[in-house]
């Protein structure tokens, strides 16, 4: 189990480190075309928005991974792992309101149930 938890840490810290770290490099235009039609939702956030989503998404990708890692301030990992689920529960709101559908939905509930999973494996609750 421990390794399906760290497999699962492992990805939701990249995942959220990539997005993170694209968003601080791209404009909003050249993050839209990335996404070949299906980022359009950035035309809804302005590109000082944008960068903050990726400082905060880079942030949890760091948390997620380093503290528990170094076992340093091992208690920031959950911390981040709320902090994917309070962004990816924002992303969700925002694909809602511009009626995006289930597909740009899914994605965040994905990042969500690992964000879930995670501090919850860590916390010792389970056998």
């Amino acid at each position: 189990m421990e390794t399906t938890v760290w497999v699962s840490q492992g990805i939701l810290a990249a995942l959220m480190l990539f997005t993170g770290v694209l968003k601080l490099a791209a404009t909003n235009e050249q993050f839209k075309t990335l996404g070949s039609g299906r980022l359009d939702w950035v035309d809804s956030l302005s590109s000082t928005q944008m960068k903050i989503i990726g400082v905060v998404e880079a942030l949890i990708g760091f948390g997620l991974m380093l503290p528990q890692r170094l076992n340093i301030w091992a208690w920031l990992t959950p911390l981040a792992a709320v902090g994917a689920v309070c962004t990816m529960n924002g992303a969700i709101v925002l694909h809602i309101r511009r009626k995006d559908g289930a597909e740009a939905i899914a994605t965040n509930l994905f990042i969500i149930a690992l964000a879930i999973f995670v501090p919850y494996n860590r916390s010792g609750l389970i056998g």
